[in-house]
């Protein structure tokens, strides 16, 4: 599941899956079946069995758009396919410009409200 964004322009993805007795082993592969380096795996015992989670952060590349969480529980397993649109990669970026463009407009108009209000141009009332 494509859990966040950061501010690097990465995806975070969080593969989660419950219920498994014993605990399985937690991988997240590239399209060619290569194992990713990702974020160590949570667990969780409960009464139904192991609850685990593994998350990963990948970026913008045009030969890798296919990720896969793969469970392992021998002689068992479980994957899952996540395909990425080159398109969500860019979205973080149109978020971030807003934000700077939104912080640069609001700072503009406090140093002209200051500037004004020096030269007694305006008064300001708190």
């Amino acid at each position: 599941m494509l859990e966040s964004y950061d501010n690097s322009g990465g995806i975070h993805l969080l593969c989660e899956s419950r219920g498994w007795n014993p605990e399985p082993e937690v991988l997240w592969l590239d399209r060619e079946g290569d194992i990713l380096p990702a974020e160590d795996t949570q667990t969780h015992r409960e009464t139904e069995g192991f609850n685990v989670k593994r998350s990963i952060t990948v970026h913008d590349n045009s030969n890798h758009n296919r990720f896969y969480c793969r469970l392992l529980q021998e002689p068992h397993m479980r994957e899952t396919e996540i395909i990425i649109n080159r398109k969500v990669f860019g979205a973080w970026k149109w978020v971030v410009g807003i934000s700077v463009l939104a912080c640069l407009i609001a700072v503009g108009w406090i140093i002209t409200a200051v500037i004004l209000h020096k030269k007694g141009t305006i008064t300001l009332h708190i």
